[in-house]
């Protein structure tokens, strides 16, 4: 089994080397793909290391536009043509909380799931209806987009607008835009999107589409009874407008005993140990029975 590791950045190169080091595996690829607001040239002694490659078509990344979805589909088309079984699509802030061996094992035992969160607008997530069902212009560089964006709202709440429709007869899930897929879950929805414009114009008029979109072409498709929820542990706990919590030292003993492969996010620049303290605890970790 090859795993391909889609790594989504803009700051911090040094972090990212140390997230690179300690999830090195003879099965492991790394793929980096680079804010192209950003300039690339400090991350590309990365590339020393030959499993490290970096993705030729970047896309400028702006938080909860779409930005982050065409990285994420330009990494795609880089790597399907590579043959690997599963894609994991990860980001330089993320860390992983378990040793390389141990996650190629327990994905491996797993072979075939689709490892990523589907909660319900409708239900298990409904204070993210808002960012799906109103308009949101956060792809739009132009001046008075706020004013625009307040005055369609609020036709839209007289109802003087039609309220939005999903093109099909889809159900809305999402949370996270970090996963774990398939090859072929990943070509699936790769395709869809090419072949359902009216899909990507719908979902480029929400708020942090990312967190929706790969999910919920998945979930309305025949992977549906393949998927599991994400392995990344996150708290969003006393987050402000979208953002989880910067881990540090005291969630050491929660993220170990949840489970996860992963946790975010981790900021080296606020708080450093924790990943020290997990580099070490995966330098002593066992192999998984």
């Amino acid at each position: 089994m090859r795993i391909a590791h889609l790594i989504l950045t803009h700051k911090n190169p040094q972090q990212l080397e140390r997230l690179i080091k300690v999830l090195d595996h003879p099965a492991f690829d790394f793929y980096i793909h680079v804010d192209k607001k950003v300039d690339q040239t400090p991350f590309e002694f990365l590339a020393q290391k030959k499993n490290v490659f970096f993705i030729k078509n970047r896309s400028p990344v702006y938080w909860a536009g779409y930005g982050t979805i065409q990285a994420t589909l330009n990494g795609f088309e880089e790597i399907l043509p590579k043959k690997y079984d599963y894609i994991n699509v990860t980001s330089a802030q993320d860390f992983p909380l378990r040793s390389p061996e141990q996650i190629y094992q327990f994905i491996a035992d797993r072979a075939g799931v689709e490892f990523i969160t589907c909660q319900s607008i409708e239900d298990e997530w409904k204070d993210a209806a808002p960012r799906v069902l109103k308009y949101h212009l956060i792809n739009w560089r132009i001046p008075g987009k706020h004013r625009i964006e307040r005055l369609a709202n609020k036709m839209l709440e007289k109802k003087l607008f039609p309220p939005r429709k999903f093109p099909l007869d889809y159900k809305i899930v999402g949370r996270s835009n970090w996963f774990t897929l398939t090859s072929p879950a990943v070509q699936y929805i790769r395709d869809f999107l090419q072949q359902h414009p009216k899909v990507v114009r719908y979902f480029k008029l929400c708020w942090g589409a990312d967190e929706f979109i790969f999910a919920s072409v998945l979930y309305n498709s025949t992977f549906k009874d393949r998927i599991r929820d994400s392995l990344v542990y996150v708290d969003w706990t006393g987050q402000t407008e979208g953002h989880p919590r910067i881990l540090d030292v005291g969630d050491f003993d929660k993220m170990k005993a949840s489970g996860k492969l992963f946790g975010r996010k981790f900021d080296a620049d606020i708080d450093s140990r924790i990943l020290q303290m997990l580099e070490e605890s995966i330098q002593k970790a066992k192999p998984l029975t």
